[in-house]
């Protein structure tokens, strides 16, 4: 069962309205100058910055900052307790706080008043990068992605806005896309009564760290070794006399090996039952999936896949050490932990803050020296104010947290807010702070990955690309966050002749800018783009058949630019355009691509969606911008593929925000290995594929050069679906 609704459920026909009007160009190769601009700029929404816990609102004038954030207003002396419960108060008013142990409902203004911060649990909640924002009319500007990141929270339609059947789940928060607190409130509340979680022997799947995959030649092998040894094993017990294992052992220490290997073999089988069960119980294992039980098929990935979608797991479809350690934890202590990520995301947007421990310098904690000329450690301010968060709701517990949604129905996340404290901003907070992005590209391999036989051959890099937002406060600059990201490398391309070739799609190097972010953008394929990427196979009306795949072209969680994009631009100097060379750092759903040494984009700086998310968040309420709103598109292309034609449509490239003065990028040259010092230039046969004679753009018999029509620039990351 899904929980209870709040609204009505999107229909399919208006819900693919909406995503074909919400489609923007962006993407790596992409010449977005020549594009027409779309609406004139607007103001800004007035952005929210807060101190000591205290709401300010900023200006509302465009290209202006907010306000610097101001101390608490004193409290008015009350014979009446002004913090009182409100029940009287319409729901729309009304904000939850934790007061003397009890719960409350207060007015919103009296508990900002009084140093709460408050915090959205209504079902319609999206991050900052896609609320509403006022116009110069005073009329809201509506990002046409919210509408579908609302349905996706909510397991109500899935990516094309079709609804979900049945008992189906979207589990999108490794995409950035946490689940609504009505959904959260579902799992909790309903877990807690379902009896075949009691049956699971959760401390025996937690003495295994992991279980070994092996190919059905080493499974078959592996099973023959465990028979030959136990009955082996089965005759010594008896000469022996041993009771167990263990004590035969003991009695003759020349058969340890191989008892350990059978212990070995035999705890993995009874692990497996168990997390079979776990899996059925929490319905992962779906029959289309065909997994037997006690066995490590591709079923049993499906299903782990579904798992780790839905507790936020990086790891691939295996039982490595993470999966197991969330698998061996109880429906009550992993969905608290879902209630904690979903809080959290909620409290960043709410407080605009960053800062989450993954910054250092040369390995060492980052320090600041203050205005009061001492040094000052760098906090995790994301893990402070969750923790106090947590403290003020008084849900510092899964039992807690379990009470608290038993407490409040379904119907109460259409309305609720809630009312927390925090600890106060770091000094260097302020409206408008001074920024900017440098990427190091780690280490960078410019010869093709194959040797003269044309055999793959391992570019190992021991430095991965980085990506770090820095603050400079009193004359010092320091570094905020450090992340994974991605830099460009071999990748295929279609020519013009039809045949996929590599070519090195590198990443620039140099000082940008990022003047312009895209929440919700889209991806205009160019010509170089391999067709069976722009199509796909989808049942509809339960009959499979082939349809434009917009999951490749966005807007969406699956998108080439994930949820956002900053574009890397070169600024224009004496009154000329920026040049655009089709970089951009945004949001990817391929996150295993973040964390491989051998995967590369087509020259873009990835990010993992939630971080790219909280990112644009923060530069747009820290930095002076104006909102340009959506962006009008309308592109169109056919292509003929297998048989079929296709009609592609993307009538919007996203909703804009133009950050004013642009926000500076440095993008470093990293460590050059190998033989090569450049990158080499135009396309490369594949090794072992056959091809026309020639190469696209050679002369053929006097006609004149073959023209690319491919265009310049790096592709899109056409992968990151």
């Amino acid at each position: 069962m899904r929980p209870e609704r709040t609204r009505p459920r999107t229909s399919a026909l208006a819900a693919r309205l909406t995503i074909l009007a919400s489609l923007t160009l962006a993407g790596c190769g992409a010449d977005d100058e020549n594009v027409n601009p779309g609406q004139p700029a607007t103001p800004r929404a007035e952005a929210v910055q807060r101190a000591q816990g205290v709401t300010t609102l900023g200006s509302a004038a465009t290209g202006t900052a907010a306000a610097a954030p101001t101390a608490p207003a004193p409290v008015a002396a009350d014979a009446e307790d002004p913090l009182r419960n409100r029940d009287d108060l319409p729901p729309e008013q009304r904000v939850l706080i934790v007061a003397e142990g009890r719960e409350r409902y207060v007015d919103e203004a009296t508990a900002r008043a009084h140093g709460y911060t408050v915090v959205d649990f209504r079902n319609d909640w999206t991050p900052y990068i896609f609320e509403p924002v006022t116009g110069p009319d005073g009329l809201p500007l509506e990002n046409r992605y919210r509408r579908i990141f609302i349905g996706l929270a909510n397991d109500e339609t899935d990516g094309d806005g079709v609804a979900l059947p049945a008992h189906e789940d979207n589990f999108l928060e490794v995409f950035g896309i946490p689940p609504s607190m009505g959904v959260i409130r579902e799992r909790v509340v309903t877990d807690a009564t379902r009896k075949c979680h009691e049956k699971i022997d959760y401390p025996l799947i937690a003495k295994l760290d992991a279980i070994t995959y092996r190919s059905n030649k080493r499974e078959r092998r592996h099973q023959a070794k465990v028979r030959a040894l136990s009955a082996k094993l089965d005759k010594a017990m008896k000469q022996a006399k041993a009771k167990d294992l263990e004590a035969l052992k003991v009695a003759d220490p020349s058969l340890a090996a191989d008892v350990d290997y059978v212990e070995a073999a035999r705890l993995e089988v009874a692990v497996m039952g168990e997390i079979d069960k776990r899996l059925d119980c929490d319905r992962h294992n779906d029959k289309r999936y065909r997994h037997k039980k006690g066995q490590l098929d591709h079923g049993l990935r499906l299903a782990l896949r579904r798992f780790q979608r839905k507790h936020k797991l990086y790891e691939n479809t295996n039982l490595r050490h993470e999966t197991m350690r969330v698998m061996a934890q109880p429906p009550l202590r992993t969905n608290y932990d879902g209630f904690v990520r979903v809080l959290t995301e909620r409290l960043i947007a709410a407080t605009s803050i960053l800062e989450d421990g993954t910054a250092t310098v040369d390995g060492k904690p980052v320090t600041y020296t203050g205005k009061d000329g001492q040094p000052h450690a760098l906090r995790n301010l994301v893990q402070e104010f969750t923790d106090a968060a947590l403290a003020s709701l008084d849900l510092a517990t899964p039992e807690k947290a379990l009470a608290f949604f038993q407490r409040h129905p379904a119907e109460d996340f259409g309305w609720l807010r809630v009312g927390v404290k925090v600890p106060p901003l770091p000094e260097y907070y302020a409206p408008h702070m001074e920024l900017d992005v440098v990427v190091d590209r780690g280490d960078v391999w410019y010869d093709p990955p194959w040797d003269e036989e044309g055999k793959r051959v391992h570019q190992s890099r021991a430095r991965m690309p980085k990506l770090y937002l820095y603050v400079t406060h009193n004359g010092e600059r320091f570094p905020l966050v450090r992340w994974p990201t991605t830099i460009g490398g071999w990748r295929e391309e279609q020519a013009i002749n039809g045949y996929e070739y590599y070519k090195y799609k590198g990443s620039d190097v140099g000082s940008r800018v990022i003047r312009k972010i895209i929440s919700g953008p889209t991806w205009v394929p160019p010509g170089t783009t391999p067709l069976r990427s722009l199509a796909k196979r989808k049942y509809v009306n339960g009959k499979a058949q082939g349809v434009v795949n917009y999951e490749e072209m966005g807007p969406g969680y699956l998108s080439a630019y994930g949820l956002v994009a900053g574009y890397f631009v070169i600024p224009g100097k004496d009154g000329r355009p920026d040049q655009d060379r089709g970089i951009r750092a945004h949001g990817s759903s391929d996150f295993m691509s973040i964390r491989s040494a051998q995967r590369f984009s087509h020259g873009c700086h990835r990010l993992v969606n939630h971080a790219a998310v909280r990112l644009y968040g923060f530069l747009l309420h820290h930095r002076t911008m104006v909102v340009d709103g959506d962006q009008e598109l309308n592109a169109n292309r056919q292509f003929f593929y297998k048989d079929q034609v296709y009609a592609v449509r993307i009538p919007s490239r996203g909703f804009q925000y133009r950050l004013e003065p642009p926000l500076p990028v440095e993008v470093l040259g990293g460590r050059i290995r190998g033989t090569l010092r450049q990158p080499v230039e135009g396309l490369v046969k594949m090794p072992g594929k056959a091809y026309p004679a020639g190469m696209p753009g050679d002369k053929v018999d006097g006609d004149g050069e073959d023209e690319d029509r491919s265009g310049g620039g790096s592709a899109a990351d056409e992968d990151d679906t």
